[in-house]
């Protein structure tokens, strides 16, 4: 696949994402036999100390964001890479549970941080609204493709089974972590924010907002909220999927490989094309209807899939992957160009920082809800998800056009 034509500094920023994501596939794959059969906790301490950190976590980005807007996003991002390293070498020697949650705490702090920093620096770096939401798609398949490679490359780990190599292992994690802080410390940093009062509008637009509110205006909320809606797709490939597949449909085992493979695929393929729809605030906004929609498509297919035998349920399963990962592509494509654009350039790590949270607190709550309420409820959960997702896409549609009419944000209709 060949790469468009990036933007001054874009490059160093891909390449950044590239090396870290290697480290994050090499942990996501070994980390829970390390823990389990080196360090001695079992499964459920470590899943319990992972969900404890990550609800802790959340907050954190909050002081990221507004140490970007304060001393700029570069250093933040690079500070937050280093401190990553720091953590992938304090796991290699952790022996305790309490331990363990130390430095999961601040593992998981600098995780959930980094990606609204990331996207302030790109808005910082790359003005042009086109061009930023290109670098952003290039980043998030070029991360799809180092996590499979390090995943692969974690058997290493995973067959010698021994101390040493887990140790090596989460050393090479952390030196791919500082690989990506040096990169990321030698793109341009990009001119400070002025300051505008039409930008800190508040959301009808007859007054300015204090700059320093602690929370963005209504709108900007209202679509943090919606857009958590629509950022379901993870959980919905990552747990519904393969439970559906395995507890609910006569297709075979093997079709939970195939059909994650599917989806990577197809992310790889379109992410970066659907990316170049995100032109101008109509069409941009237009992005979230059609995800919902696609939504709304894959979950009525995986309510079909439940009832189809064969060959059938394996064409709905398929089918239903397919609707995902457009959802997945078109939501992604216009998040990242409308939670910068709708932002105020002074505060812009701040709000990006709490639109993120939406998706940090989908990572913690999206398991609980679907395997308590839509899975629990069948074929009926899926068509109230079905539902949910269409009314969500429209809805941020209409709110997102609100917003950037307002303050006249991507004005190319």
């Amino acid at each position: 696949m060949r790469l468009p034509r990036l933007a001054p500094g874009g490059g160093r920023l891909v390449t950044a994402a590239l090396v870290q994501s290697l480290g994050i596939g090499l942990f996501m794959a070994s980390s829970m036999a390390f823990f389990t059969r080196q360090v001695g906790l079992s499964a459920g301490e470590v899943g319990a100390g992972l969900a404890a950190a990550g609800a802790v976590a959340i907050g954190v980005t909050l002081v990221a964001g507004e140490l970007a807007d304060r001393i700029g996003p570069r250093r933040v991002l690079a500070t937050l890479y280093a401190a990553r390293a720091v953590c992938c070498v304090a796991y290699g020697f952790v022996s305790t549970f309490w331990e363990f949650m130390a430095v999961t705490l601040f593992a998981l702090a600098a995780d959930r941080s980094g990606p609204p920093v990331l996207q302030a620096l790109v808005a910082a770096t790359v003005p042009v609204p086109l061009e930023r939401t290109t670098l952003l798609a290039v980043i998030n398949v070029v991360r799809n493709c180092g996590l499979g490679l390090g995943a692969v490359a974690a058997g290493v780990a995973l067959v010698s089974d021994t101390l040493v190599a887990y140790q090596l292992t989460l050393g090479a994690i952390g030196a791919a972590f500082v690989g990506g802080a040096v990169l990321v410390l030698r793109v341009p940093a990009g001119g400070r924010p002025a300051r505008s009062p039409k930008n800190a509008a508040d959301d009808d637009g007859k007054r300015a907002r204090p700059v320093r509110s602690v929370l963005p205006y209504p709108r900007y909320l209202v679509l943090t909220m919606l857009n958590f809606l629509l950022s379901f797709f993870d959980v919905l490939l990552m747990v519904a999927m393969p439970l559906w597949v395995l507890e609910r449909t006569d297709a075979p085992r093997y079709m939970v490989s195939v059909l994650f493979a599917v989806n990577t695929g197809l992310v790889v393929l379109m992410q970066i094309p659907v990316s170049r729809l995100a032109d101008g605030l109509r069409r941009t906004s237009r992005l979230f209807a059609v995800a919902g929609g696609a939504m709304a498509v894959c979950a009525l297919c995986f309510a079909t899939a439940g009832g189809a035998d064969g060959w059938y349920a394996i064409g709905w399963l398929t089918a239903a992957v397919v609707a995902l990962t457009l959802g997945e592509v078109l939501a992604n494509s216009a998040a990242w160009e409308l939670s910068i654009a709708l932002a105020p350039e002074e505060s812009r790590g701040r709000y990006l920082s709490v639109f993120n949270m939406g998706l940090s607190t989908e990572r913690i709550v999206g398991p609980l809800v679907v395997t308590g309420a839509l899975l629990a409820s069948g074929t009926a959960g899926w068509v109230v998800a079905a539902v949910v997702f269409l009314c969500a896409g429209m809805a941020a549609e209409r709110v997102a056009l609100g917003a950037g009419t307002r303050i006249g944000a991507l004005a190319r209709a």
